[in-house]
């Protein structure tokens, strides 16, 4: 069983011909299943980006969560909506986050959730970074700073409680558990231009609700491991946040597709 990683893809800064060659060598790359952690396109675009990649792995499923680029332009009730419309039509296409536990190979299994970055981290909103997520998305457009990061801490809280409700029949279940989620759960996962994030950017680049959560579940659990695949910060890490606790984020370089790593399964 051979699961191939793809992040932070941005397909809607990549023009038709060089995004036609990226799916033909994706094509080629042997793989039994996909899993995407985040930033596909935006919202305009995604459906239509989806529907290519469901097309491009044929009947390989394509187990996916969302990241904040993805909705930029709209709303989370909106692309929600849509993007459960394409998956009605491209049956291949698996939309993470609904408590599905879902078997890779013996003993190995993957959940997923968005996650978002919860604002908690570093300064919190005491934080100089302003976010473009804060005018694009139109959840979190016209607040005042304070409200638009508790709308930020009460989406990291969602992420966690997900993974609050699944992880422990999954590690009790599985001895070695993926997570798909789109923002690094540990500070130590999350860097800037190639370095660890500062205080500044910490909040806009770490979900510590998650993380305390694989935190306090996974210290239950011993004899089970816990690998995190995760984009957002386009800087790769691997990270061993504990002895049985991994954390994987993806690099990645916008208009500029990339394979990230094929996991074999069976190893």
């Amino acid at each position: 069983m051979k699961l191939l990683w793809l992040t932070d893809l941005h397909l809607d800064r990549v023009e038709d011909k060089p995004r036609m060659a990226f799916y033909n060598r994706l094509r080629g790359e042997a793989s039994d299943a996909v899993v995407i952690t985040g930033d596909i396109s935006i919202a305009r675009l995604l459906p239509s980006h989806l529907r290519e990649l469901g097309q491009t792995f044929g009947s390989r499923p394509v187990y996916f969560v969302l990241g904040n680029h993805d909705f930029y332009g709209s709303s989370f009730t909106d692309v929600d909506r849509a993007v459960a419309d394409v998956c009605r039509v491209q049956k291949n296409l698996r939309h993470l986050g609904r408590g599905e536990i879902i078997p890779l190979a013996d003993g190995s299994a993957l959940v997923g959730h968005r996650g978002w970055a919860d604002g908690r981290a570093g300064w919190g909103n005491g934080s100089a970074i302003h976010n473009p997520d804060h005018d694009c998305i139109a959840n979190l457009r016209g607040g005042s700073k304070r409200a638009v990061f508790e709308k930020l801490a009460e989406l990291g809280k969602e992420s966690g409680k997900y993974f609050r409700d699944v992880l422990p029949y999954s590690l009790k279940c599985y001895e070695q558990v993926w997570v798909a989620t789109h923002v690094p759960p540990f500070t130590w996962a999350a860097f800037y231009n190639g370095k660890p994030c500062g205080r500044h950017h910490l909040p806009h680049y770490t979900n510590l609700s998650v993380g305390s959560v694989i935190n306090g579940i996974c210290k239950q659990f011993p004899k089970s491991g816990l690998t995190v695949l995760c984009g957002h910060t386009h800087s790769s890490a691997d990270v061993r946040v504990s002895r049985n606790v991994r954390i994987i984020a993806g690099e990645a370089r916008p208009g500029h597709p990339r394979m990230q790593r094929v996991f074999d399964m069976s190893r």
